[in-house]
């Protein structure tokens, strides 16, 4: 009788075994590895879904009625190298942007100049003429952690991995001293492969930016019929990384408008 029972048991352990290994296997990468979505850009998405995107033009900004408020940020926050202010009305945003004489100073450095990994929005530090520049680089700091969400404006530029927000949220301003430019979004990229093209912002003519610009827009995610772009646009490119593969990097690709 104990050899019978020992033997069921040993059998209900096979069976229940590999059962548990596969809970829990699940319940580990479900919670630990698997690249979480950002609850914020989600329910950003799920509230634009639920207004069927009829508010899409309603937070459009008049640039006609730009005033240059950037002194008054410069001397507010003690920092002359606060360059910019980017706003994507739509999506939340609306951040001061930096310029630093290198790309790493405002990945850890606040808007006061204090230590902060978190950093600031920035310029590439090439983009010292943004009144005339062909293109414009701007980085920013994503977080998976929901505590940092507010202080990283650049995490809801996840929201255009969306098809619905990039179809009907594509107004970007960028106002700089001189006035507002503004930018239509034409298309998401994702780099994955150390792919650095869009770091390329000094050409030596015309035809020197149009192969670069074929080479910037290839490969998108999603992209418009306005993604084409002559020697007379300019581009505006917004960098932010990306969890999906980890150590990528999302692209939002933006043409200006014409007057």
């Amino acid at each position: 009788m104990r050899l019978k029972r020992r033997k069921l048991l040993k059998d209900i352990m096979i069976f229940l075994i590999p059962i548990l290994l596969c809970v829990g296997g699940y319940f580990v990468y479900d919670n630990y590895i698997k690249p979480k979505g950002i609850p914020s850009v989600n329910k950003l998405i799920k509230d634009k879904k639920n207004k069927g995107y009829s508010d899409k033009d309603q937070n459009k900004l008049n640039k006609d009625d730009y005033v240059n408020e950037l002194p008054a940020f410069r001397e507010q926050y003690g920092n002359p190298y606060i360059m910019g202010r980017l706003q994507i009305p739509n999506l939340n945003i609306d951040t001061l942007i930096t310029r630093a004489n290198n790309n790493e100073y405002y990945l850890n450095y606040s808007l006061t100049g204090e230590w902060d990994g978190l950093g600031v929005p920035f310029f590439d530090y090439r983009n010292v003429n943004l009144n005339e520049d062909r293109q414009i680089n701007i980085y920013g700091h994503n977080t998976q952690k929901e505590e940092f969400y507010d202080r990283l404006p650049f995490t809801n530029l996840e929201a255009y991995m969306d098809k619905g927000i990039f179809d009907n949220y594509r107004d970007v301003y960028l106002s700089i001293d001189e006035r507002m430019l503004e930018f239509e979004v034409v298309e998401t990229k994702l780099i994955t492969d150390g792919n650095n093209e869009h770091m390329k912002l000094l050409f030596s003519d015309d035809m020197d930016f149009m192969q670069h610009m074929t080479k910037l827009i290839s490969n998108p995610i999603y992209t418009t019929e306005d993604a084409s772009f002559t020697a007379n646009d300019r581009v505006l490119v917004l960098q932010v990384c990306h969890y999906d593969p980890m150590g990528s990097y999302l692209l939002i690709i933006c043409k200006e408008k014409k007057e």
